[in-house]
């Protein structure tokens, strides 16, 4: 039997951005099942499952997501296989089957990375190298390639000269 807590685990990687609610919205959820090789069931969710338990904002907490979504997918997917008129009791053994198929696939992707590093082009590489940058353009970044922010774009005026852009302050009357 998969560990309950692995897939709240797994469900919570994809959760939005800035989350705190521990709810997931259905484009979240259907990356994850993307991500753990259940694409599959793709229809069953958006039409026949999501729309039944999400609230008002469209999401659904992680903790029914867990449990009972996961069982209606997995009614919804034998109904259909069996090509039934209602759907099969949440006791039957399919059912039962292919639910904790769907949690052990979800549990086994825990604590792994929501989505896989951005493969990098040579165009991409090249651009993002500051190495090669010349003339204004190389004065943005630092040694290490990291970016000054504003002291690397916009010239600050220095008044601190007898005559605006006077580069040689506190020179005057020195030999």
């Amino acid at each position: 039997m998969a560990d309950m807590d692995s897939v709240k685990t797994t469900l919570k990687t994809f959760m939005e951005r800035g989350t705190t609610d521990n709810t997931l919205k259905l484009t979240p959820f259907m990356k994850c099942m993307e991500a753990c090789g259940m694409k599959g069931y793709k229809t069953n969710v958006e039409a026949s499952v999501w729309p039944k338990f999400q609230d008002k904002a469209k999401k659904v907490p992680v903790d029914k997501v867990a449990t009972v979504v996961i069982d209606a997918i997995a009614c919804d997917v034998v109904m259909k296989k069996t090509k039934a008129k209602a759907p099969p009791p949440a006791d039957d053994p399919a059912v039962k089957e292919l639910a904790l198929d769907i949690r052990g696939k979800l549990a086994a992707r825990a604590g792994k990375a929501a989505v896989a590093a951005p493969k990098v082009d040579a165009t991409t590489a090249r651009m993002t190298d500051t190495s090669g940058y010349t003339g204004s353009h190389k004065e943005r970044f630092n040694a290490d390639g990291t970016g000054k922010g504003a002291d690397g774009r916009v010239d600050k005026v220095d008044g601190s000269g007898y005559v605006g852009n006077y580069k040689g302050a506190d020179t005057f009357g020195k030999k």
